[in-house]
């Protein structure tokens, strides 16, 4: 997918998906805005969400230990890296067991750090956090509220989860206020959170009961978005000029907001592996105005059979038609080869090819190019005068 817009829409528009890569660039409006942008330069994140590492049911997710390793090892292998991963929430599956609740984020945590990247970072989702009110996630990875900044980006981490009842509460939200007291009202604030601010389905637990509190005191700020977690699928939302967006998750999909009488995970679709699972890349070309959006799954379908290339190919005194073949590395391929006078040959030793063409009748070759390069062919039967001039070349491509 692909969208064209203004500069300083771009980021409300794009920030889902698991992985959303997103370029945060020019979010500011107007004079100010063209001044304080001065102080940044563009760069990409990566979010994942709902990881969920220890869950262990193969009906929903037969690849519980292998989806994760997996969009860690895809991103590792971008050739420009992202300047940091955010994961919002959910690191971990639940589990009443102490014990095991720090042991699976402890693996995680370790799992998480093979990331190719400078800057990791992190907040609790319920399934880590609620049944202890986030003492073993803080233990491991500190504080679960908290603000940093990054190239003129002030990025602001919000807990809505450690309290089983899912509020931020007043210690929270008058910390929040006394951050944003100290940021410009046209500053670029991206605020990370699991669940939504916004009464999205409540019934469902798709809610923060006093989120409408932190969204009116965002509500000054012009240029904020949100990227939360908890509903393992894109969802956009607008609070007036605020926009939430949510990620797909990396464990398993969920329906859509009411689509059913009950939430649960979507099983496994073994015609479909991996569907519902998956990340975003977002490519923002500041000059062009443009932004890309290209949604990537944790494991890329495989592509259909190729189709198999046919070259019908003509010999006569002293030339062969076309000269120049041009074939695709990988794909099966056949030659069918006549003759307009008399007996000639094809013989193309770097691919191991040799036939015999006989007037009045198809010769077929088929073989499968395996290397990519310009590989040379000749006559094998002599055919006169001209029979030394009689060549061509197959190119294989990529």
């Amino acid at each position: 997918m692909k969208m064209t817009m203004e500069r300083r829409q771009f980021l409300t528009a794009s920030l889902a998906g698991l992985g959303g890569i997103v370029f945060a660039s020019d979010l500011i409006r107007g004079k100010r805005a063209q001044a304080a942008g001065r102080r940044g330069e563009d760069f990409f994140f990566v979010q994942f969400s709902d990881t969920h590492w220890g869950f262990k049911n193969p009906a929903i997710n037969p690849d519980f230990g292998g989806t994760l390793p997996k969009a860690i090892a895809a991103v590792n292998a971008w050739p420009k890296k992202p300047d940091l991963v955010v994961f919002t929430g959910d690191l971990t599956h639940t589990t009443d067991d102490d014990k095991e609740r720090r042991a699976r984020l402890a693996g995680f945590r370790e799992l998480s750090q093979g990331l190719k990247v400078e800057t990791i970072k992190y907040l609790p989702g319920e399934h880590d956090a609620a049944l202890d009110r986030g003492a073993a996630y803080r233990d491991l990875f500190g504080p679960s509220y908290y603000v940093f900044d990054h190239k003129g980006v002030h990025f602001i981490v919000l807990d809505n989860v450690s309290d089983p009842a899912a509020h931020l509460g007043d210690e929270q939200l008058g910390w929040l206020a006394a951050d944003l007291k100290k940021q410009n009202h046209a500053a670029r604030i991206v605020v990370l959170t699991h669940r939504p601010l916004f009464d999205l389905a409540p019934d469902w637990d798709w809610a923060t009961p006093d989120g409408s509190k932190a969204i009116d005191l965002l509500m000054p700020y012009q240029n904020v978005t949100v990227l939360y977690g908890h509903i393992h699928q894109v969802n956009h939302h607008q609070s007036g000029h605020i926009g939430h967006h949510a990620a797909t998750g990396m464990m398993y999909p969920l329906p859509a907001p009411h689509s059913v009488p009950k939430k649960g995970p979507i099983p496994w679709d073994p015609a479909h592996p991996y569907q519902g699972l998956g990340y975003r890349q977002a490519e923002a070309r500041v000059r062009q105005a443009d932004l890309a959006l290209t949604e990537l799954p944790v494991v890329k379908a495989a592509d259909p059979p190729a189709k198999e290339q046919v070259v019908k190919v003509t010999a006569k005194k002293f030339e062969y038609s076309p000269s120049v073949i041009t074939l695709k590395r990988g794909v099966p391929a056949t030659l069918q080869l006549t003759s307009l006078d008399r007996q000639h040959g094809f013989a193309c030793p770097a691919l191991k090819l040799q036939a015999e063409i006989n007037p009045g009748k198809v010769t077929e070759v088929k073989f499968t190019p395996d290397k990519v390069g310009e590989f040379p062919f000749h006559c094998s039967v002599f055919c006169g005068s001209g029979h030394d001039q009689m060549e061509g070349t197959i190119k294989v491509t990529e």
